[in-house]
């Protein structure tokens, strides 16, 4: 069993109407697998015989899949939104900044053991700021 965590928050600061959210998430690291391909000539001596339906070669887990993980992917969103009203209208000028701690867990990583065995394939986008300007009629 793995645990993943998300938490979204909402507050709105009462007479400056000033709107503060967050959400947090956090989620189980990437599964660490090793997986070998075997020659018919390497395996060939061990089983004494050749790979069955003529098969060049055999796919081989060298590690126990779901027993190993990398490291937790832990993300931040944080939002913050003045609220400007005028009669019947309301005016939110707000700016969202993604990925606020700036991680760089792994996402996905190459699995086929080798020189290049766990080798990062995607990590998270870097901390990126949008501008928004809603108006409401």
């Amino acid at each position: 069993m793995l645990t993943q965590a998300k938490l979204l928050t909402t507050y709105t600061v009462p007479r400056i109407d000033v709107q503060v959210a967050a959400t947090i998430q956090s989620s189980p690291g990437v599964a660490i697998l090793a997986t070998y391909a075997a020659t018919n000539a390497v395996v060939a001596p061990g089983l004494g015989r050749n790979l069955s339906g003529g098969a060049a070669n055999m796919t081989v887990n060298l590690v126990q899949p779901g027993t190993l993980y990398g490291a937790r992917s832990n993300d931040m969103q944080l939002r913050l939104a003045k609220l400007i009203r005028a009669g019947r209208t309301r005016t939110t000028a707000s700016v969202d900044i993604y990925n606020v701690f700036n991680t760089n867990t792994v996402l996905t990583q190459n699995n086929t053991y080798g020189a290049s065995w766990l080798q990062p394939q995607s990590i998270p986008y870097a901390r990126w700021v949008k501008l928004v300007l809603q108006f409401d009629f």
